[in-house]
């Protein structure tokens, strides 16, 4: 049933239900039982939500405090850390595109590092096993080209998209794992 707003002839503005079938007439008023009539008004409540706060470093790095406005979040203020407010999707949709390059470089360097001591660590190998082939024999020799040739088709680690996200704003009903009643239907939740 949609509720209402109405006016009384004393003046009393009050919400109330009027069911359908009854309209365009207006129950009396709750207050004084006058007559009413129905008025418009703006809405009482706006509905927003908390903004994401962030601290940016001086050194360019984040912070994320648990409360924004708790211990954790005015430490950082007193630091002279910067604070951001996301206060919209869009706002929090630039920032994770930032977080994910900056994150996603760091990952690319770190697996540089790693496949720069694997080579090193592999060349060392190598040319360890080159000196012992020396004294093997035909077999053996061939063995170990075998095992060199295996150790060279094994895949690279590569960065990969790491994924920071908002949780607040990217979990939905479009990204969350589809959920199924006991008769095998999908489920509109």
């Amino acid at each position: 049933m949609p509720r209402i707003d109405v006016r009384c002839q004393n003046d009393h503005i009050t919400e109330v239900v009027r069911p359908l079938a009854e309209w365009p007439k207006t129950p009396p008023c709750p207050t004084c039982g006058a007559a009413t009539e129905q008025v418009h008004l703006p809405r009482q409540t706006q509905w927003t939500c908390d903004p994401v706060v962030v601290f940016k470093a001086p050194d360019g790095s984040f912070r994320f405090p648990g409360d924004p406005n708790g211990t954790g979040a005015n430490k950082y203020a007193a630091q002279g850390f910067e604070r951001i407010e996301l206060r919209g999707a869009q706002d929090v949709r630039r920032f994770e595109t930032l977080m994910n390059k900056r994150e996603y470089s760091r990952a690319a360097r770190r697996v540089e590092a790693m496949q720069a001591h694997r080579e090193a660590r592999e060349s060392v190998s190598r040319s360890e096993l080159r000196r012992l082939m020396e004294s093997m024999s035909e077999r053996g020799r061939s063995v170990a080209r075998a095992a060199m040739r295996r150790n060279d088709q094994k895949p690279r680690e590569r960065a990969t998209d790491v994924g920071f996200h908002v949780e607040a704003f990217s979990y939905d009903r479009t990204n969350r794992e589809t959920s199924y009643d006991p008769q095998g239907r999908r489920r509109r939740d």
